[in-house]
């Protein structure tokens, strides 16, 4: 059973792969609320997509910007972000 707090919803980012023992092809986010079933979306990366490598890469660098932005305590500077 799952518990998460009312208000809360968790979502999470997966590496993964159709063959077990061989590196992830796919992305699968997940999506979980309270009172709700999970959500899950397959994300390949397939011809024609960016690398899985580029794509982890890019998350992170939204998330160190994203971490940047939520310490900044000047409004202006805080939008422009």
């Amino acid at each position: 059973i799952l518990d998460v707090p009312p208000g809360v919803t968790v979502c999470q980012l997966s590496l993964g792969s159709v063959t077990p023992g061989l590196p992830g092809d796919a992305l699968l986010l997940t999506r979980l609320e309270r009172g709700a079933e999970p959500l899950s979306v397959r994300i390949a990366t397939r011809r024609g997509q960016p690398p899985l490598s580029e794509i982890l890469q890019e998350f992170e660098r939204i998330q160190r910007e994203q971490r940047e932005a939520n310490a900044c305590t000047e409004r202006r500077l805080w939008w422009e972000r």
